[in-house]
């Protein structure tokens, strides 16, 4: 089935829109020797070839991608690069999962998350009704942070309490209308006291953990959830998720 050209697989029941966000800020080059933004372009290229063997998620989810610097972008799957939000069709940002080739990512510049997050959930609100005005079946969208730094302005300065408090006001705002899901994921090296504050009970910290492992607590906890579910029960088992697989990836590493 096609909806507005995106083409969707088989078994085509309902559309689960999913905003992925990451940050491709300065810290992602370090260390130097084996840079956390290479890490994250593998992880990506095998998570997404590997999403074609994942029925659900192949028919059912859509995704779309967004990074975080210097400067908000968005992929758009038509020339397929990432673009300044403001020179991409809304209507086509969002695409099947398997059909996802994620462009290779570079760390530089500062961390402009509020302007991300912003950007995500205006796009996140624009394609649900799109798709309810279509009477496409779907599920409110869920929005996934993964930073390893601190949010800061447009001249480097690390943002407070306050100045964050516009965009968590609507986050929190949002989830309680069943609008969206908001979590965030921070590694190593996250300025989480503040992550906290944007999200205080969808902030879970994944220090050490592999970048695959990841992106599949992201998608199979979306996957999982239930149209009428709590976004705080949501929360809290993403969290517990969360930390049976750092405890996993402890144990694994203990036996090297």
């Amino acid at each position: 089935m096609s909806v507005h050209g995106i083409e969707f697989g088989s078994g085509y029941e309902e559309r689960q829109p999913v905003v992925l966000l990451l940050d491709t800020s300065a810290s992602m080059g370090r260390p130097a020797g084996h840079p956390r933004i290479d890490e994250l372009n593998d992880a990506l290229a095998r998570w997404f070839d590997g999403v074609r063997a994942q029925e659900r998620l192949r028919t059912r989810v859509e995704v779309c991608l967004i990074t975080f610097d210097s400067a908000v972008r968005v992929y758009d799957p038509g020339p397929g690069r990432l673009v300044p939000v403001e020179q991409a069709a809304p209507d086509r940002l969002f695409v099947p999962a398997d059909g996802m080739h994620p462009p290779v990512l570079r760390a530089e510049g500062l961390t402009r998350l509020t302007q991300a997050v912003d950007t995500a959930l205006d796009l996140a609100r624009t394609r649900y009704r799109a798709l309810q005005r279509q009477r496409v079946p779907v599920r409110r969208p869920f929005l996934w942070v993964l930073t390893d730094g601190a949010p800061s302005d447009d001249q480097g300065r690390p943002l407070d309490e306050a100045a964050l408090a516009g965009t968590a006001d609507r986050v929190r705002e949002g989830e309680a209308k069943g609008e969206w899901v908001f979590q965030v994921i921070g590694v190593r090296g996250a300025d989480l006291p503040m992550l906290r504050v944007l999200a205080p009970k969808a902030t879970s910290p994944l220090e050490n953990l592999d970048f695959g492992r990841i992106l599949e607590l992201l998608f199979q906890s979306t996957d999982d959830s239930s149209p009428d579910q709590d976004a705080d029960l949501i929360h809290q088992q993403v969290d517990d998720r969360a930390t049976r697989l750092a405890r996993m990836e402890e144990m694994e590493r203990g036996l090297l």
